[in-house]
């Protein structure tokens, strides 16, 4: 009789024993598997991290250099910054040298020479035309100029005091980009809208 009780009771701890290893065993699992969750929540949000500030970046870089393309093609009209100047091209003169939307920066020079492509005030309006002859009255100098896609020479000599600058720079791409968003202010509203919504999120978050 006590052989069968101690059998009965070795069984039945062996099953609590089995019972207690399959619990186990669960609970090894799910703890697993939340580790694993976790760690993908984690990646995921460190890759959505990066996709974020990589966006934010590129429309910082683009906002702040358009905004200080246009306050420059702005003030240029009236004066120098720190001797230079923009200007966004819209005539064709200047074929293939300078093309119709491009960007150019000039820089203010004592000397200009046969050549030098200048900006000078004609009329109501900026003309940029290549110097194709200098003439000298004493000290003052007068600049026969031409567009270079032009037949003729322009009517009026440029007097010294009328240059605005030396072309130093052209380029290429920004002056389409500036052109096209000072013809459609939306895009560029939009620009500043979305980074608002960003940085506004990055404060809730």
């Amino acid at each position: 009789m006590m052989n069968e009780e101690e059998n009965n009771q070795a069984e039945l701890n062996k099953e609590t024993e089995i019972n207690n290893a399959s619990t186990n065993n669960e609970q090894t699992t799910e703890v697993k598997k939340d580790e694993t969750e976790k760690a993908s929540k984690s990646k995921t949000k460190k890759v959505l991290t990066a996709i974020r500030r990589i966006i934010e970046t590129i429309l910082w870089t683009f906002v702040i250099i358009v905004a200080a393309m246009l306050i420059m093609i702005s003030v240029s009209q009236k004066k120098a910054i720190f001797g230079h100047r923009l200007y966004i091209i819209i005539s064709g003169s200047m074929e293939p040298t300078i093309h119709i939307k491009q960007a150019v920066i000039t820089k203010e020079v004592e000397e200009l020479q046969v050549g030098d492509i200048i900006a000078f005030e004609h009329g109501s309006s900026t003309t940029m035309h290549r110097i194709t002859k200098v003439y000298s009255e004493g000290e003052n100098r007068l600049y026969q100029t031409k567009g270079d896609n032009n037949n003729d020479f322009d009517k009026e000599l440029v007097k010294k005091e009328n240059v605005r600058g030396k072309v130093q720079y052209i380029l290429p791409g920004v002056g389409e980009a500036v052109f096209y968003l000072q013809h459609n202010i939306p895009v560029l509203i939009g620009a500043i809208g979305i980074l608002v919504i960003i940085i506004v999120a990055r404060r809730l978050i």
